[in-house]
């Protein structure tokens, strides 16, 4: 019978979420696909004019069973500049949204931002950013697919029979905010074959500005306010020269109240084939391969795939974590979907109105 309350246990563990306690906010492998849930300053920090993306993944399914592992998914939409009359600065609006269920008692999240983000820049090669984001967060929980130890009368499991628990709420809300600073520095290629980029961007944000209360009891006091979640990021892009191979390697660092998180990467980018230069009939496309390593957690192997306006990734965890005993070292797939117009590589050289830090 204790086996059922344990279970639950780790399910609420892993989830970082309790019934009355505070949260870890869900992530993704592919952290560099989710901008807005990295650092609000990064809307609008793309090669274009319209960014979308799609991510989904799936987690854990090795421990708590078919259908009851963590599915995530988000999708974030931003515009790059709504002011076309500036020429030194830019407006950047975005829209993100985020849904996560897990475990039997089908524990969910869903959210939804909004954010802003100005850049002015610095030159032809950097700019500094700042953003806000404001979103509304809901919390929900099924109790019904749960057993407990109260039920089982003389060894029978009794569906009727009464918990024992203090009632609870099946969900609650709050509003949600979130700041952040970026810079940007980059040279772009000085032709199209040349490969000769050099590109960084680095940034720090916090999120729960406001620290919500969470609880199901719908009380407040010690231990139900959320954490507020501290983020500290890093990427570069380095081209090698004459070659068709670019170096992308990252870091992102999260501090949310006694938890820490550190990913540490690289990609390598190999250039399948150049775009047009003029007439854009030769589509332009890319191949990712790399990996990150976050600490005391797993492995991540990644490819992405891009094309013309496209890019599509795959991810894959392999659990190093105390939880292996359990996982077998199986951790969670995770696929992303972007779309980027005009095509990036359209506009990949120092020539034009295109910005080289982008």
């Amino acid at each position: 019978m204790r086996k059922i309350t344990k279970a639950l246990t780790i399910i609420l563990a892993i989830s970082g979420a309790s019934l009355s306690a505070s949260a870890q906010d869900i992530h993704f492998s592919q952290f560099y696909e989710s901008p807005l849930n990295l650092n609000p300053a990064l809307c609008g920090v793309f090669n274009g004019q319209i960014y979308g993306s799609l991510n989904y993944r799936n987690q854990w399914t090795s421990v708590m069973g078919s259908g009851a592992g963590f599915n995530t998914m988000g999708a974030t939409f931003e515009l790059h500049n709504v002011n076309k009359k500036w020429t030194k600065a830019y407006l950047s609006p975005g829209l993100s949204f985020f849904n996560d269920k897990s475990g039997d008692a089908q524990i969910g999240i869903t959210e939804v931002c909004f954010s802003l983000a100005s850049g002015v820049y610095l030159g032809q090669k950097s700019v500094l950013a700042g953003g806000l984001q404001g979103g509304w967060s809901q919390h929900s929980i099924n109790l019904t697919g749960l057993k407990w130890d109260e039920q089982y009368i003389n060894g029978e499991y009794d569906p009727n029979a009464a918990t024992g628990e203090t009632s609870t709420g099946s969900s609650f809300s709050y509003v949600d905010f979130a700041a952040g600073l970026t810079y940007s520095y980059g040279t772009g290629q000085t032709t199209l074959s040349a490969n000769n980029q050099f590109k960084f961007n680095i940034g720090a944000a916090a999120y729960h500005l406001n620290q919500p209360k969470m609880s199901y009891y719908g009380e407040g006091g010690p231990g139900t306010s959320l954490y507020m979640r501290y983020v500290l990021h890093g990427f570069m892009e380095y081209g090698i020269q004459n070659s068709n191979i670019a170096l992308v390697p990252g870091f992102v660092f999260f501090q949310q109240g006694p938890a820490q998180e550190v990913n540490l990467g690289i990609k390598f980018r190999y250039l399948i084939k150049q775009e047009s230069k003029y007439t854009g009939i030769n589509k332009g496309s890319a191949l990712d391969l790399g990996g990150y390593y976050r600490m005391g957690d797993a492995f991540v192997i990644l490819t992405q795939m891009e094309f013309a306006n496209f890019a599509v990734g795959f991810s894959y965890d392999f659990n190093t974590s105390g939880l292996t005993t359990a996982s077998s070292g199986k951790g969670g797939f995770e696929i992303s979907l972007r779309f980027i117009n005009p095509n990036p590589f359209m506009a990949n050289t120092t020539s034009g109105d295109n910005h080289s830090m982008f």
